[in-house]
């Protein structure tokens, strides 16, 4: 079971607060105003090259515009994917003006997405030290504590955030990702539940706490959700395949899971785990040759898909192909992690030498 993180709304490089920003910051001639204002409102139109021309121009008439530089990084960033870049701006940013926590903040953006999380860390927790009421920086430090497996440290985030903006549906739902990590699915149904009071058409709420009613044994729920999801996003093929898994698994409705891992595969034509619980489906229908083909199928996207081996194995051994059966078990064996390969050589015990 996959369930889905908000991270895009939240984390992106801030432009329209530069705009506001700007009547504050303090500036040695029009001219340099009015590249900074002409930057602005041409990045705000997408016009990246353009906009990054005035700033630079902005910056050669005033070298020590804290602002200029911010605003250069952010276009560098958001605009043309130049983390490094970015990241140069916003440190001669906080350089000129140490308290710019709006630059921290960015620049701790530039290094996630770098894959530098404890950097990312660092810059989001400066921008908190200065501004203790930054939302947004304790949404986005979240965010890398849940990547760095600090589960706890990413609810209690969120749960800042939360104080400060009652109403972030984001926030919400990241929480209830980080409590659903920490097997609490209750509060995090709970906090996927007021993410959709917030906002109704919020796909990803409807999408996870399903997830977590599915954990607790409540399918007919979770089934609900996920048709909301996709109600709300047609093309969700990882919807489709949770809904399929939750009738084929929860319900043992397989005809309508093969329907859903259908709808799947689909939308995503190399989504190998459709395949291969399409093909559990099939075998539970009695149709084993589809299921073998789905098996294969499976295994021909993701070589290394050892419950797919040890799958085609049973259906091989319904066959009555005792030796065909026991090489994909022992395929299975050398592919599959400790706890998969144990539970296998149970399931297998005395049917293969």
């Amino acid at each position: 079971m996959f369930f889905l993180i908000s991270l895009l709304s939240r984390n992106k490089f801030i432009i329209s607060i530069a705009l506001i920003l700007l009547i504050v910051c303090p500036v040695n001639g029009q001219s340099s105003f009015s590249y900074l204002k002409s930057g602005i409102e041409k990045a705000e139109k997408g016009e990246f090259k353009s906009a990054l021309l005035d700033f630079i121009k902005a910056i050669e008439i005033e070298p020590q515009n804290a602002f200029a530089y911010y605003n250069l990084g952010t276009v560098k960033g958001k605009g043309m994917g130049d983390m490094k870049g970015a990241i140069t701006d916003f440190t001669k940013a906080i350089e000129i003006n140490p308290k710019y926590a709006l630059a921290y903040n960015n620049r701790g953006n530039a290094k996630k997405n770098l894959g530098d999380y404890k950097g990312a860390v660092f810059d989001y927790t400066k921008a908190i030290a200065i501004n203790p009421n930054y939302e947004i920086a304790y949404y986005n430090r979240g965010i890398i504590k849940k990547y760095l497996g600090d589960y706890k440290g990413a609810e209690s985030d969120y749960t800042k955030a939360l104080k400060i903006n009652p109403n972030n549906e984001l926030a919400y739902n990241n929480r209830a990702n980080s409590r659903y990590e920490l097997l609490d699915y209750k509060a995090a149904i709970a906090d996927y539940t007021k993410a959709i009071e917030i906002n109704p058409k919020y796909h990803n709420a409807y999408y996870n706490r399903g997830s977590a009613k599915n954990n607790l044994g409540n399918f007919q729920s979770a089934v609900f959700d996920f048709n909301q999801a996709i109600k709300i996003k047609p093309d969700n093929a990882i919807a489709y395949y949770n809904r399929g898994t939750i009738r084929r698994k929860g319900l043992i409705d397989n005809k309508s899971a093969i329907d859903d891992f259908d709808k799947s595969i689909e939308l995503s034509p190399n989504y190998f785990q459709s395949y291969n619980n399409r093909g559990n489906a099939r075998k539970y229908l009695g149709d084993i040759n589809g299921a073998i083909s789905d098996f294969n199928k499976a295994i021909n996207i993701n070589p290394k898909y050892a419950i797919a081996y040890y799958n085609r194995g049973t259906a091989k051994q319904e066959l009555g192909d005792q030796i065909a059966a026991c090489t994909d078990y022992s395929f299975a064996l050398d592919l599959a992690n400790i706890d998969l390969s144990n539970w296998i050589q149970l399931e297998i015990k005395g049917w293969c030498n």
